[in-house]
């Protein structure tokens, strides 16, 4: 009798796991806050346009590095032909910390806010899919894939 409770228990722990993630690509449990996984210096290594890697909008970000710091403020650098292109601004979660919401700060042509789905954040992935708004005539769905700079 005790080998069947010990299992109905394990499957029970397992469904509850399972059904608790935040983010539909995983993980399922982590012991870091989320606050604590998105810290840090995130390097583009994929770039999805409706699920399908899109090689022309990838090499256009390949060498992009966000990076988000604790103080609630982030950068991100694109390569660009001639230069380079820094945006900086103020970080924060979304609703139920499923959404990264980025503020630009621009004294010139003022603040603008982008929000990113977040569909996995762990200690070392994040995957962050927005509309493309930022890409004039096309209406698909846009997934970035970043790996964080180890120390």
């Amino acid at each position: 009798m005790n080998k069947i409770a010990a299992i109905l228990t394990i499957i029970l722990m397992s469904l509850a796991f399972a059904s608790c993630t935040k983010y539909e690509n995983g993980p399922s449990v982590s012991v870091k806050t989320p606050k604590s996984r998105v810290v840090g210096e995130w390097h583009l290594v994929d770039l999805l346009v409706n699920d399908k890697h899109e090689q022309a909008f990838f090499d256009k970000e390949a060498s992009s590095v966000l990076t988000i710091c604790k103080d609630g403020t982030y950068s991100y650098k694109m390569p660009a032909v001639r230069s380079s292109v820094e945006k900086t601004g103020l970080w924060s979660f979304g609703e139920d910390k499923t959404e990264l919401v980025l503020i630009q700060l621009d004294s010139i042509n003022g603040d603008s806010e982008r929000t990113y789905k977040i569909t996995r954040l762990s200690k070392a992935e994040m995957w962050l899919v927005n509309g493309s708004e930022e890409y004039a005539g096309i209406d698909d769905l846009i997934e970035r894939h970043f790996e964080k700079k180890q120390k």
